[in-house]
């Protein structure tokens, strides 16, 4: 049967098996409608430095056996892969011409502080595109270099060019009818997608799902990258908060928050939760005063974000920048002898579990919170407080782009915004205000409102729509556990899993030092033991096949079980109960 589709694979990280082995399983749904799958892995090509060896905690300064050890698993995953799947395809490091290599040196030498943003080829931002997982790594606010991060730079720009004629190539020689791949936001992968685009060509991202407690059993699959799906997302809103949602649902949801409540989880930047702490004791509140928290968010991740043009940049905000906010609120608090405000930086400008950098926009706020007035304190994160210990607390959230604004608004708290364009999620379920002076009217009506069960089912309805409507359940051939947490009993087996993988990740360095074999029959059997088919296999092809951005587009609601109001009330209430009978006393 003649195949209906050619799909270009782009998976140069095959190293990060709980990303490749998920990107796999995916490709080969749409390999069993008779789609060709062309696969594209790296074959060495990144070897001075890549996203894999960075997931395994190296460094650009790391030893070049340690480099060529995660050369050795990427090589070793991949074929394990295309032997399993009977996926066809090439190496990176077999497309590049040499005449090719010489000119990727020759603009290394030519590329500058000064003319870096200006280098294109094919009308795409090659400089540019190359920044992304560097400004990440350093927490970069800004794009001034000390000498080791210009180094840095040179690798990640070395890298970009080398996939941008790789990719060129392939699309030459395949011309595909799609592109798909882990992550489209990694440098080399972006290169491939815009590349691919600039000819007409749609491409595909894929990612774990967002539901801690499920993350890695259900797959996001969507045009562009994350940022295009959440908006996507946001487009649905109006037709899927007017309808209720089942218990499985709402429970899928309330798990997810378990798990951020106890804070295990790398993605959880907050602390666990503390039992018995008294937060206006802690911060010497007075009796009369009304507690407001403003959460801050990473600045270098919207500024990564921005700066290879994944999101617009907003020239009419009311609050130019994060800053412009926090500032104005120290300043009107300053005045409100009646209100007591706790500034929570976020975890991600400091050392963290995630990354051991201090970001350069902490020492910015450094500044900025000198000789703050007596009814603002700081909340950092050597307080190892968790955001869900405040909001015991908190008669108000003020948020910028932090997802801390949906978090509260599940749990009832009212949250007042200053721009519905910076958030991820439907502004509607927050106060958004529209002018300072009336930021600071909202508080006043925030504060009046107080907690509200609507508020509750409402960001409840749109995390059912996020977590559990918008994505594909991979459970069939995947049952990875990556924490032990109360919010879903674990089976022994997902015990036995998830230790293997801690253990795994714990000893990986004592393991490539030593020069101590891998043994990969765990990723064998993965593969084996793998559905022969996945329940979903159909939906994903009609969404590639069709050229629809996520899986909403296909759905037809009608056909959905409907749930009347009161009977979603009543799993509300039984949700609501398990918060806060483990975690969350207030609601």
């Amino acid at each position: 049967m003649k195949s209906t589709l050619t799909i270009l694979l782009f998976s140069p990280h095959s190293a990060i098996w709980i990303h490749a082995f998920p990107e796999a399983l995916i490709a080969e749904a749409l390999q069993q409608e008779n789609h060709r799958i062309v696969y594209v892995g790296c074959g060495e090509e990144f070897q001075s430095f890549c996203v894999c060896m960075s997931a395994y905690g190296l460094k650009q300064s790391s030893s070049e056996q340690e480099k060529k050890a995660i050369c050795k698993i990427c090589n070793k995953q991949k074929e394990i892969i295309k032997n399993n799947f009977k996926f066809d395809g090439y190496d990176i490091s077999k497309l590049v011409t040499e005449t090719e290599r010489a000119r990727t040196e020759l603009i290394l030498q030519k590329t500058t502080f000064q003319n870096f943003l200006e280098l294109k080829i094919d009308g795409i931002e090659l400089g540019r595109i190359a920044l992304y997982e560097l400004l990440l790594q350093y927490k970069k606010s800004n794009l001034n270099f000390s000498k080791n991060e210009w180094s840095s730079y040179l690798i990640s720009l070395k890298n970009t060019l080398i996939s941008f004629f790789a990719s060129r190539r392939i699309l030459d020689k395949e011309k595909p009818d799609r592109v798909l791949t882990y992550n489209s936001l990694y440098s080399v992968n972006q290169v491939c997608c815009q590349l691919a685009e600039s000819r007409g060509i749609p491409t595909y991202f894929l990612h774990a799902g967002s539901n801690l407690s499920n993350r890695l059993e259900t797959m996001m699959l969507g045009t562009k990258s994350t940022y295009a799906f959440n908006e996507n997302l946001k487009d649905y809103w109006n037709t899927y908060k007017q309808i209720p949602c089942s218990h499985d649902s709402l429970k899928l949801v309330t798990d997810h928050f378990l798990h951020l409540f106890e804070g295990k989880h790398f993605l959880a930047y907050s602390s666990a939760k503390i039992d018995k702490i008294d937060i206006r004791d802690l911060f010497k509140v007075k009796e009369n005063q009304k507690i407001l928290v403003a959460a801050m968010s990473s600045n270098d991740e919207s500024f990564a974000a921005e700066a290879i043009n994944a999101i617009p940049q907003y020239d009419n905000l009311i609050f130019p920048q994060q800053i412009d906010w926090i500032q104005f609120v120290i300043e009107f608090v300053r005045y409100r002898p009646d209100l007591f405000l706790i500034i929570r930086v976020h975890p991600r400008e400091f050392p963290n579990k995630r990354d051991s950098v201090r970001s350069e926009y902490a020492q910015i706020l450094e500044k900025v919170f000198k000789n703050l007035p007596d009814n603002v304190k700081l909340n950092l994160p050597e307080d190892h407080l968790s955001i869900y210990d405040l909001a015991e607390y908190t008669d108000l959230f003020l948020n910028c782009l932090s997802s801390v604004g949906e978090e509260m608004s599940l749990l009832g708290i009212p949250v007042l915004i200053y721009s519905s364009d910076l958030v991820a999620y439907p502004s509607e379920i927050n106060y958004v205000a529209t002018s300072q002076e009336d930021f600071c009217q909202k508080i006043d009506v925030a504060l009046a409102d107080g907690w509200s069960f609507e508020r509750v089912r409402t960001t409840y309805r749109w995390y059912v729509l996020k977590l559990v409507r918008s994505i594909f359940d991979i459970s069939d051939s995947v049952r990875w556990y990556e924490t032990n947490s109360s919010a879903k009993k674990p089976t022994y087996q997902q015990i036995l899993v998830n230790f293997i993988y801690r253990i795994y990740y714990k000893i990986l360095f004592t393991i490539l030092r030593n020069n101590t074999r891998v043994n990969y029959n765990e990723r064998i059997q993965d593969c084996k033991k793998r559905a022969t088919s996945l329940k979903a296999q159909k939906v994903i092809s009609k969404l590639i096949q069709d050229k629809k951005n996520i899986v909403l587009d296909i759905i037809n609601q009608e056909e959905e079980p409907s749930i009347d109001l009161s009977t979603e009330t009543e799993a509300l209430k039984h949700e609501i109960s398990r918060l806060s009978n483990r975690f969350f006393r207030r609601i």
